[in-house]
């Protein structure tokens, strides 16, 4: 599970975090939401950007709904604003296309405000039809992470996604 925290156009956190499946559904829960809890509370996160799942019956698409459905109820009591943006809104509002692929995204925000992250972008697939590889599929999830968080930022303040981030103020 992939996440970023950003204020403005500083990357504040981000990482992977890896969920280990329990004995019952509810351990990996468990551990995505105590993840999530971890950093609004760590951060004091306002917004919280959730990606919605696609309209698919997969293990991913049940676990994003449970805890964005507990984040939604919640909210009050963490003063938080839960916002979903579907895979098309964020890839528009990060790149200008949405149908980008993973690695354009990538890319584009590595290249348009956190070059930082250079390091963590995965080199193509030699051959497409066989993906990338579990190591290089890793960093991807904290990539798809801070493209919703940038998706979110870039949509409301109406930053045109040609325009580069940038870092100064």
């Amino acid at each position: 599970m992939g996440l970023a925290v950003i204020r403005g156009p500083e990357l504040v956190a981000y990482g992977v975090r890896t969920l280990r499946n329990g004995e019952r559904p509810y351990d990996v829960i468990g551990q995505a939401r105590q993840a999530v809890l971890d950093l609004i509370r760590q951060f004091r996160v306002e917004i919280v950007a959730i990606e919605k799942p696609l309209r698919i019956a997969t293990k991913r698409a049940s676990l994003v709904t449970v805890i964005t459905e507990e984040l939604k109820g919640r909210s009050r009591d963490l003063a938080l604003q839960v916002v979903e943006l579907s895979p098309e809104e964020v890839r528009k509002a990060v790149v200008g296309d949405p149908w980008a692929k993973k690695l354009t995204v990538a890319r584009a925000l590595v290249e348009n405000g956190f070059p930082e992250l250079r390091s963590k972008l995965p080199m193509p697939p030699r051959r497409a039809a066989l993906g990338f590889r579990p190591g290089e599929r890793y960093w991807l999830h904290m990539f798809d992470a801070l493209a919703v968080a940038v998706g979110l930022r870039n949509s409301r303040v109406g930053q045109h996604p040609s325009w580069p981030f940038t870092r100064s103020s």
